[in-house]
């Protein structure tokens, strides 16, 4: 490893230290972008596929159309897709407290989609789980969402690090569980339910799609 891989601490109690004040530093933050926000929705599914994506955009679209101020939160690492549904293109505009402007769908909901920290949306993500918890912590933190009623949050299927890092960071969650129908999801139903249970995340309902 070069110079630059090393840390510059003199001690490994000041580089202790320094971490510590870096995630309090963005545990502020990440209170206040969150704090003007009425309800807060974590969509999640226990496995990909199950139209956990189109969920979270209905019922953001829907919700903004009765009058209310929505934001959208596409923090599916592997798969940020609500751009490409909304039909939402562009960089994100940089505020000057350098914080993330999300982008205006309508008059009522705004959208903004972790997609958009990549160089090359044609990349696939290959990182290690601290990687993953740190960006996503970053990329919730860095957002300016203002007053709103609600935050729908599309988080990355399963019940590992990401999801898990999604549920840790935003407090006040309440879940939306998305499944169907097809007898092999009823484990997955299990595993997510059980999740929240040990994250303590209340479970505001569960979805069944695709039983048309």
């Amino acid at each position: 490893m070069g110079n630059s891989d090393k840390c510059n601490c003199d001690s490994k109690q000041d580089c202790a230290h320094q971490m510590d004040q870096g995630v309090a530093a963005q545990d502020q933050a990440i209170q206040e972008s969150l704090g003007l926000i009425k309800n807060k929705f974590l969509v999640m599914s226990g496995k990909g596929g199950v139209g956990k994506t189109s969920v979270s955009a209905n019922l953001a679209v829907a919700l903004s159309r009765q009058g209310a101020k929505v934001g959208l939160m596409d923090v599916d690492l592997h798969g940020p897709d609500i751009p490409r549904m909304l039909g939402l293109k562009g960089l994100l505009d940089i505020s000057a407290d350098n914080r993330m402007v999300p982008k205006a769908y309508s008059e009522n909901l705004k959208v903004v989609s972790i997609e958009s920290l990549a160089q090359d949306t044609d990349d696939a993500v290959i990182w290690r789980g601290p990687l993953k918890m740190h960006v996503i912590r970053q990329f919730i933190s860095d957002v300016h969402w203002g007053r709103l009623d609600y935050l729908i949050i599309d988080s990355p299927p399963g019940t590992g690090d990401e999801p898990l890092s999604v549920a840790q960071t935003i407090p006040g969650a309440k879940a939306i569980i998305v499944t169907t129908p097809q007898e092999i999801s009823l484990a997955d139903i299990r595993k997510s339910i059980n999740f929240c249970r040990t994250v303590n995340m209340p479970i505001f309902g569960l979805i069944e799609n695709m039983s048309g």
